[in-house]
């Protein structure tokens, strides 16, 4: 699925600079869908990759996502779906499905 990505500064509380989003082994980490009622931190999480297909600028860009289980919730990755990426407890990116 096709999805943009605001990557969060090191000021906003999330990485000193963006992932490289290509090449192997590709970036994958813990999402966390918006508009869900699922608690947090889950009891299980899924990981999400992240491959960066277009760079707007340095911490936005237009991304395939996909999850890394094949019997992960792939109805979460539906247009609109807004969602964020963790690293541990910290939120350092949010997005939204194309």
């Amino acid at each position: 699925m096709k999805a943009t990505i605001h990557w969060k500064t090191k000021e906003e509380g999330g990485r000193s600079a963006p992932p490289l989003g290509e090449g192997a082994p590709p970036y994958a980490t813990i999402v966390r869908f918006l508009e869900t009622d699922d608690s947090w931190p889950p009891e299980n999480a899924w990981s999400l990759v992240v491959e960066k297909k277009l760079a707007l600028d340095k911490y936005n860009w237009l991304a395939e996502v996909h999850f890394v289980a094949a019997n992960a919730p792939s109805d979460r990755l539906s247009s609109g779906q807004k969602f964020e990426l963790y690293e541990g407890n910290r939120c350092v990116a949010i997005g939204s499905i194309a």
